[in-house]
């Protein structure tokens, strides 16, 4: 028989002890009579081989993973002391920020509500608090110090592609700004810090965005009473976020300061507080990430940053405006944890985190005056990698912060990818050289690419396997694990386990695998999971993702660690404690980033997912990420399962298995299932709007065909409808879905251009009338021609509007099929199309109005150029009975501080688990 340390049947054999008896060379010690079992008997031996790890070192192992994500979850969760305490301090020591102090603020500005654009609340109350401190702050500043305060009230138009992409119209919409200089030093450098002051529909906004409000606030404090800044630090706080961007962009495009503004650091909030998050940087100028980096507390990586920026996050801030409108970089900071109260009534003082303000405060603090000290900032024209270069960046799990420039990192990335495959190839030399000798070069390489398109079916097939469990149990239980983040677990991560035990342990009995000795095996398995690194590392690298710097660590660290130390150590290949030692080291950074990155991930996208629409299934969303998180960390412990006994790895899928088919019978046939929770549980409310609407239709004779009055109810998960006790509430008689095949915008209150998120809500008519101020009427006051063509017969016409508006309100347009928008008044860009309607062309059209002395409502005169054929014109004969619809304008207003009865009844009868926002709107439709 062949000489590799193969003992006689029946005597219990180790791979390890054997190789290291034989040395790891070719030894031949096979008789003639052996020989006719040669085959027979050298599978059976391999196969012996594998019995090696049991229960005992997988335990270890999982114990291990275990401790690490308690340590994580520990580490994330610590927080600073608020400054000063109870114990120690003054409230009166302006030496440093103090938690305290701008918690004082947030009580009293919580208490202006509502806090949308155009209340007493935004544009009275908050914008005179801002005002009134910064004057105070400006009285007791150094004498090193000019300040200069301004109360910008601006109006303004832009066009954005974001959600289906709109037209934005805002007028008197309040920015307080507050400009800190160094006395008698001239600098045209200015840092600019944001943050905003107005509140989603019905909520207090604590968090998003008041926290950091009061954070700037008391920086502005701090700042004005030391020593002499080295520059410009202009304070913006804005009134008009949350009607998407509006004063921020009023602010850049307008107020004489901004042309000054070199950078910005923009604050948001998208949870109740815990960790300040840096989730976007630039466009390039690394130089903004190395002062980042110098704070007390960094913590954010690359990954997130394209991962918000592909779009893929239903939300959007500042940054966006300040990059695409003002031209300028800067940095993105926000709190995420516990995103279950953002945009709810639980976002309140109470919920955010002691310590949150403090941390973010001393960063804040560090930042201003390290960007405003950096070299770059000082002299940004003679910067050399500032338009050329982005950052790379990561912390490690909040107890480091890496970060070097994108063109650093692809010399690091092609270095370790070249190096990483040099190791591979040379350890399969030493493989092909120590091969037993029954066992065929052709056998090797065979084995080599078996292993490595088995590596690959271990991460397709479980997250696909996984993947679909989730589809199905979305029918039954969808979003079980919402209000209950640890069956995610059970549900994805044990059958992503199951499931590549699984496989694995079936490549094991393959003829070809059985004849190949453990110790190779698990090499060759080992490398081939370090090739699928190697080939997202480079095919990461050439698309220019910053977030190549992940695949680098799975190659960077384990490879060549593992490869030193077994050259330096060749004993350690046959000895199983120091080879599990070897191997659990050399994996051991990429391993627990991996295991933080997931953990980092699920925290922002599980409640995130009580948001984004109808339409997209969060389960199998949630399953891919966690299964491809689990595939990650497993990637090279994958090879530990060629070395362990057959019979232990078939009861560890079998476990892993069992386990989640208990978890999915226990979610489909109990309340575990149910997704939602609320107080005295955790908070994690099912999110809902509810409108009571008064529609009207008129045809092109200006007759009313509609005059109703309903309730629109929409779901924002992907539960939609069905948990809600409806019919428990009101009568459901003549409730039907939204017309949106015959109807313009489904003929429906959309404030948002949401329509393609939102499908599964409920139009029910009801006699109650929402008592308005008043029911605006859409007036044509001209019809005149601007361009007739004769030869082509195309005729251009201006209609001109005028309609009353209040201080939310949509126009909602499209021009007939054939005929096209030529241009108008609403904006100074050109008109930003909507989506395609009936192979028309629609515009969506969102205006805001601040508050005005005058009343809520406000006068608005527009005009539309449509140019059409003459067929479908007017031009011959205005008052033709035929004549054809040109366009359809649809005025839309939202009494967002109002209610009726009947909202205030469904709002009393809802569940406790249920976070609705309610409003009135009026709608009138009409075709010209």
């Amino acid at each position: 028989m062949n000489g590799v340390g193969v003992r006689k049947r029946g005597v219990a054999d180790d791979g390890f002890d054997q190789d290291r008896r034989t040395g790891g060379q070719r030894v031949s010690t096979t008789t003639a009579g052996d020989e006719k079992d040669k085959n027979r008997w050298t599978a059976e031996d391999a196969a012996s081989q594998g019995n090696m790890l049991g229960w005992l070192q997988w335990l270890i192992l999982g114990a291990y993973i275990g401790t690490v994500i308690y340590l994580i979850q520990t580490v994330s969760q610590q927080l600073p002391r608020p400054w000063p305490s109870s114990e120690h301090g003054d409230l009166r020591d302006m030496s440093k920020f103090s938690e305290d102090r701008a918690m004082q603020h947030l009580l009293v500005l919580t208490s202006f509500r509502p806090r949308t654009v155009g209340t007493d609340g935004n544009d009275k109350f908050a914008a005179n608090y801002f005002y009134k401190e910064a004057q105070a702050i400006k009285k007791k500043a150094a004498q090193l110090h000019d300040i200069d305060i301004d109360h910008q009230i601006v109006s303004g138009s832009f066009r954005l592609a974001f959600l289906g992409g709109f037209n934005s119209v805002y007028r008197n919409v309040h920015n307080i700004l507050v400009r800190v200089s160094p006395r008698n030093v001239e600098t045209n450098r200015t840092l600019l810090v944001n943050c905003h002051f107005d509140a989603a529909i019905g909520v207090d906004g604590a968090s998003d965005d008041l926290s950091q409000c009061v954070i700037m606030l008391d920086t502005l404090a701090v700042l004005a009473r030391r020593g002499a800044l080295p520059g410009r630090i202009l304070f913006l706080f804005n009134g008009a976020e949350e009607s998407i961007l509006q004063a921020s962009h009023g602010f850049v495009t307008q107020h004489p300061w901004a042309k000054e503004v070199t950078a910005f650091v923009n604050l948001e909030a998208a949870g109740s507080g815990g960790r300040d998050v840096l989730f976007q940087t630039g466009p390039k100028h690394p130089w903004l990430v190395r002062a980042y980096a110098r704070v007390p507390y960094p913590c954010g990586n690359s990954v997130g940053e394209e991962i918000f920026q592909s779009g893929a996050i239903p939300s959007d801030t500042d940054f966006r405006i300040f990059r695409d409108h003002g031209h300028i970089p800067g940095v993105d900071i926000a709190f995420v944890e516990n995103g279950y109260v953002y945009h709810t009534h639980y976002d309140q003082v109470d919920q955010i985190y002691p310590g949150t303000l403090q941390r973010a405060g001393e960063n804040l603090l560090a930042l201003l005056y390290g960007m405003v000290t950096s070299a770059e900032f000082q002299d940004l024209e003679n910067c050399k990698d500032c338009a050329t270069d982005s950052a790379v960046y990561f912390d490690f799990i909040g107890l480091a912060f890496i970060m070097y420039s994108h063109t650093s990192g692809i010399i690091a990335n092609y270095f370790f990818a070249i190096a990483a495959t040099f190791i591979i190839l040379l350890e399969m030399l030493y493989q092909f050289k120590n091969c037993p000798v029954y066992l065929s070069r052709k056998d090797a390489v065979s084995a080599m690419i078996f292993s490595f398109l088995l590596v690959l079916c271990s991460i397709i097939v479980p997250v696909s396997m996984t993947a679909l469990l989730a589809y199905l149990l979305s029918m039954v239980a969808p979003m079980s694990w919402f209000s209950r983040t640890y069956l995610t677990f059970f549900l994805y991560a044990l059958p992503t386990i199951a499931v590549s035990f699984a496989l694995h342990w079936v490549a094991s009995h393959t003829r070809l695998m059985m004849r190949i000795p453990v110790q190779m095996r698990e090499s060759i398995v080992y490398h081939a999971v370090g090739l699928i690194w190697i080939v997202l590392l480079v095919g990461t690298t050439l698309k220019g993702l910053n977030s190549a710097f992940l695949p680098m660590l799975f190659v960077a660290a384990p490879i060549p660690v593992r490869f030193i130390w077994l050259t330096l150590q060749p004993l350690t290949r046959h000895d199983l404690v120091a080879f599990l030692t070897t191997h659990m080291t050399s994996y051991s950074i990429s391993s627990i980033f991996a295991l933080y990155q997931l953990i980092s991930v699920v925290k922002v996208f599980l409640p995130m997912f009580g948001r984004t629409g109808s339409e997209v299934n969060p389960d199998v969303l949630l399953a891919v990420i966690v299964s491809s998180g689990v595939m990650s960390i497993l990637s090279y412990y994958t090879s530990l399962i060629h070395v362990t006994k057959r019979q232990t790895v078939l009861r560890i899928s079998q476990l892993c298995a069992l386990l989640t088919l208990i978890t999915v019978l226990t979610v489909s046939l109990t309340s575990m299932g149910f997704p939602y929770s609320s107080p005295p549980d955790r908070i994690a409310p099912k999110r809902m709007i509810v409108q009571h609407l008064h529609r009207e239709e008129f045809n092109l004779k200006n007759e009313q065909i509609i005059h109703e009055n309903a309730l629109w109810i929409v779901p924002l998960d992907f539960t939609g409808l069905q948990p809600v006790p409806l019919a428990d509430i009101i009568s459901l008689t003549g409730a039907t879905k939204p017309d949106c095949d015959s109807k313009l915008y489904c003929g429906l209150p959309f404030i948002y251009p949401v329509m393609n998120m939102l499908k599964q809500h409920l139009v029910v008519p009801i006699k109650d009338e929402p008592r308005l101020p008043h029911h605006p009427l859409l007036k044509k006051t001209d019809d005149q021609v601007l361009v007739s063509d004769d030869q082509s017969l195309v005729q251009t016409r201006r209609l001109t509007f005028v309609t009353q508006l209040v201080d939310h309100s949509n126009i909602h347009m499209s021009p007939a099929e054939g005929c096209e928008l030529r241009g108008w008044n609403l904006t100074q860009a050109e008109p930003m199309q909507g989506p395609t309607w009936h192979n028309r062309t629609t515009y969506f059209v969102f205006l805001v109005s601040g508050y005005d002395a005058k009343g809520p409502m406000y006068e608005k005169t527009f005009h539309v150029d449509i140019s059409c054929p003459k067929t479908a014109s007017r031009a011959t004969d205005p008052v033709a009975d035929d004549r054809l619809e040109i366009l359809t304008i649809t005025v839309i207003n939202h009494f967002l501080t109002m209610t009726s009865p009947v909202l205030d009844k469904i709002t009393q009868q809802l569940p406790s688990w249920l976070a609705p926002i309610t409003w009135l709107n009026s709608i009138q439709t009409y075709s010209f």
